[in-house]
């Protein structure tokens, strides 16, 4: 009989600020990578950027 352990994970929650074109190009690298859990809408903030929270899950080896 074989088992598996489990991968450590580890959560991780980045507040990104920044311009759209900024924003959405770290979210495809997340989604790429597999890591990417949730994305909030974008807020804006009153210098005229967006505020978004990515949440990610990292997989140790």
């Amino acid at each position: 009989m074989s088992t598996t352990t489990a991968t450590p994970t580890r959560v991780l929650d980045l507040v990104l600020v920044g311009s759209g074109e900024d924003i959405a190009a770290l979210t495809v690298i997340a989604r790429h990578a597999g890591a990417l859990v949730y994305r909030s809408a974008p807020a804006p903030v009153s210098d005229g950027r967006h505020r978004v929270i990515l949440r990610l899950h990292l997989h140790h080896r």
